[in-house]
């Protein structure tokens, strides 16, 4: 009887695994400047998309169509491929452009007409913003070399190329265009390149209320596209991209922890009022998009009335809501640079910064006669042509703001307490007198699907915390910018 046999690991080395033919895609030459081992494949009738990423994800838009191999890519990864085109194009005299861009695609009911609800808006270039692009050309035919002056030049030159040409062992007759793509890093907290997401949400339009969709999408894709010299002949194949930066690492656990600080921001009342109120919110209020936005609310009276307290503590209406601005430029912006320090100050910002000092010169007026040469002269000088310069046309784009999530309470529920030391029992009178007459704690839910915090040029998406309390005739509010990453 033979004994048993012991299972064997088979390994495949990169070498094995290049020669073996894929179901996905045609075998192609081996780059040895790649430094990711899985292959994306996207192809067309002439032209074909190799991507080298890190990691892949697999995904299908439904159960009828066979599942798709997506490259993920992360912060400190560069993009990486080739691009195999037919070898009749590439004879041809003409100029390959290979893109890494990144695009929005924001669909609003409230800036749509209803004509384009009902069209295939999503592939429109009128609600898609290009907010960042890096491309690199490359000369095909026979245009991108010398011309040989007589017959032996061109028997040597041609010698010469078969020379450098590839081994025929890769099996390959397509003549490939290797690509390569740093991912810009930020100039400052705030400017990071922002993820691959998708967000879809309900909402109401019109006066009638009609039930409407939103859709707000960050994409990146790869886009290969060829096109001869007499601009006769062209194609053009995309293939899509995720990049999923490596935030910091959280926990589960450490989502529902307390933060170590907090920030007080006071209301404000157009007119004064006998109590005063504050929203507390973490420092820094940057913020997961799968956790929350802890806050507590509270009052005091100023004089300190028990009386006007327990009114307010009963009939106060608290109202927190999260806030989501979206503003995208269609005019020419730089697609290589977020926005720069000077373009990001808020309207809130703009409006409570004073304004600078500026110097004031005296005119000095000098009476002349008539007929005196300087007189007329003077009288009949132009201003200066800064003067005369049209104010800079208003940016066209959509600027959008609504409300995701809104928290209201009636009256203030609780009265702080201050945290007592093992060995006192009862606090000061100075610690009683300090603490504020009533306090509302709540919490303001994220979701992970919805989009980040982001600054680039042309493409601003903004979150704030706006804080409300009504009393009587008077109403108390702030609003407070967050980030969400």
């Amino acid at each position: 009887m033979l004994p048993p046999r012991r299972p064997h690991l088979r390994v495949d080395t990169d070498d094995a695994r290049a020669g073996a033919p894929l179901a996905h895609a045609v075998p192609f030459p081996k780059h040895d400047g790649f430094s990711h081992f899985h292959t994306s494949v996207v192809r067309s009738y002439q032209l074909e998309i190799q991507i080298h990423s890190p990691t892949i994800r697999s995904s299908h838009k439904n159960t009828y169509e066979p599942a798709k191999t997506l490259p993920v890519f992360g912060d400190h990864d560069r993009v990486e491929g080739a691009v195999l085109l037919d070898p009749e194009l590439s004879s041809t005299p003409g100029r390959l452009t290979i893109t890494f861009e990144g695009a929005f695609i924001f669909l609003s009911p409230g800036s749509m007409k209803p004509a384009e609800r009902m069209a295939d808006a999503r592939n429109s270039d009128k609600f898609r913003h290009l907010f960042f692009s890096s491309s690199v050309t490359f000369s095909t035919g026979e245009s991108g070399s010398p011309r040989s002056a007589s017959l032996r030049d061109a028997f040597t030159n041609s010698m010469r190329s078969r020379r450098a040409e590839s081994p025929p062992t890769t099996g390959s007759a397509h003549p490939h265009f290797p690509f390569a793509f740093d991912i810009p890093r930020p100039g400052r907290p705030g400017e990071e390149l922002p993820p691959t997401c998708c967000n879809v949400s309900l909402g109401l339009v019109g006066v009638r209320g009609r039930s409407a969709v939103e859709r707000a999408e960050v994409e990146y894709r790869i886009v290969a596209s060829w096109e001869d010299h007499d601009a006769k002949q062209s194609t053009r194949l995309e293939a899509p991209v995720l990049y999923q930066p490596d935030t910091d690492f959280q926990s589960l656990d450490g989502l529902y922890l307390e933060p170590d600080s907090w920030l007080e921001i006071p209301l404000r009342c157009d007119r004064p009022i006998p109590f005063k109120c504050a929203i507390t919110l973490p420092d820094p209020p940057t913020l997961p998009r799968s956790g929350y936005v802890p806050f507590f609310v509270v009052f005091t009276t100023k004089p300190r009335s028990a009386a006007l307290a327990r009114e307010i503590a009963a009939d106060a209406t608290i109202a927190v809501s999260l806030l989501r601005q979206v503003t995208v430029l269609s005019g020419p912006s730089p697609l290589y640079s977020p926005t720069s320090s000077q373009s990001n100050v808020s309207s809130e910002e703009s409006d409570t910064r004073p304004a600078p000092k500026r110097s004031l010169l005296r005119r000095r007026i000098v009476k002349s006669s008539p007929s005196s040469p300087s007189g007329s002269l003077r009288s009949s000088q132009k201003p200066a042509p800064s003067q005369d310069k049209p104010l800079p046309p208003i940016p066209q784009g959509v600027s959008d703001m609504r409300s995701l999530h809104t928290d209201v309470c009636i009256g203030f529920p609780k009265r702080p307490r201050n945290r007592m030391a093992a060995s006192q029992r009862h606090p000061s009178l100075e610690d009683n007198a300090s603490l504020p007459d009533g306090l509302y704690k709540g919490k303001l839910r994220l979701d992970k699907s919805m989009l980040p915090s982001i600054e680039w040029a042309g493409l601003t998406v903004k979150y704030f915390v706006e804080v409300s309390v009504v009393f009587g005739q008077d109403e108390l509010r702030a609003r407070i910018p967050i980030r969400i990453f």
